[in-house]
């Protein structure tokens, strides 16, 4: 009997093992089955949504440039409409053409240049245009300025001229330059101002001692009118010449020496008297390395006519 209880106890414990095994399997089944479902329709509906808000803001940004392309075609139309229209007026026809600035260029060669005249529709004048046109045709016009007044009646033209800072030789002629590095051809009382000439032989030289004479011409008072030339020199420093006979040995032109030359050359002047005494060359050259030396040479005529 006890042998059969155990078969019994072992058989039940086996057959509840086979049973729970497939009890567990079968709700792990079930849920798979469930599940998967259930998931699937949850990301179908998002990805759906999704489409359609993107569909939606494609349509959207198609229509405004549909619209904004729209606008402009109707713009440009309407402004040329108008345009067509004020043109055809009469009330804004051209009767009188103004031109300020001439010192040196003569009017009568400004009035040859513009791509208008009197009777033209004041709207259908391009003044941009008009403007861009005089400022290539002569390096004598620094700047100009062209514009409507008077219900467009009348057109005013406005101009800078050039002024020469230095001169230049072009060959046998002398042109001016100014602190725009800009040649131009000299008139009228610009042959006479009392302005140095730049001796340079490349276009990079001219460009230098033109910038370092714009650094010094503001700090040297009246002795501006009196520097006659400006080069480089055998070493490639600067000399400078006054009236014409005595020679500035300047030096490097180093901005941060300037304001210190300009000081000692001032009381050297002062000492010399300068307006009696013939001085052949001051040389400043040695303040470069900072040494408070400038040195000073008479010419020997000078010289011999004092001991006489």
């Amino acid at each position: 009997m006890a042998i059969k209880i155990i078969k019994d106890k072992t058989s039940k414990r086996k057959t509840t093992k086979k049973t729970a095994k497939k009890k567990s399997s079968s709700k792990n089944t079930r849920y798979v089955e469930m599940a998967m479902p259930y998931n699937t329709i949850s990301v179908s509906s998002r990805s759906g949504s999704r489409k359609k808000k993107t569909g939606k803001k494609l349509i959207l940004k198609f229509l405004m440039l549909v619209f904004i392309v729209c606008l402009c075609f109707s713009s440009v139309y309407a402004y040329n409409h108008l345009k067509t229209y004020l043109c055809s007026l009469e009330r804004f026809f051209i009767d009188t053409i103004e031109i300020t600035g001439c010192n040196n260029v003569a009017e009568s060669e400004i009035k040859k240049l513009i791509p208008f005249e009197v009777g033209e529709s004041s709207f259908a004048v391009n003044l941009g245009r008009a403007e861009k046109e005089l400022k290539e045709f002569s390096a004598e016009i620094k700047d100009i300025s062209i514009y409507r007044t008077n219900w467009g009646k009348k057109i005013v033209v406005s101009l800078t001229e050039r002024l020469p800072e230095v001169f230049i030789n072009d060959g046998d002629k002398k042109l001016g330059l100014d602190f725009d590095n800009k040649p131009f051809n000299l008139r009228g009382h610009m042959f006479s101002m009392s302005i140095p000439t730049l001796v340079f032989n490349t276009d990079d030289e001219r460009k230098e001692l033109l910038t370092f004479y714009y650094k010094i011409k503001n700090k040297m008072g009246n002795l501006v009118s009196q520097i006659t030339e400006i080069k480089y020199g055998e070493v490639e420093d600067i000399v400078l010449t006054i009236n014409d006979k005595t020679i500035l040995y300047w030096g490097l032109p180093q901005d941060n020496k300037t304001d210190e030359k300009i000081k000692k050359l001032n009381k050297i002047l002062e000492k010399l008297s300068w307006k009696t005494n013939n001085v052949e060359y001051i040389d400043l050259s040695f303040i470069d390395g900072n040494k408070n030396k400038v040195f000073v040479g008479y010419s020997v005529v000078a010289e011999e006519e004092s001991k006489a």
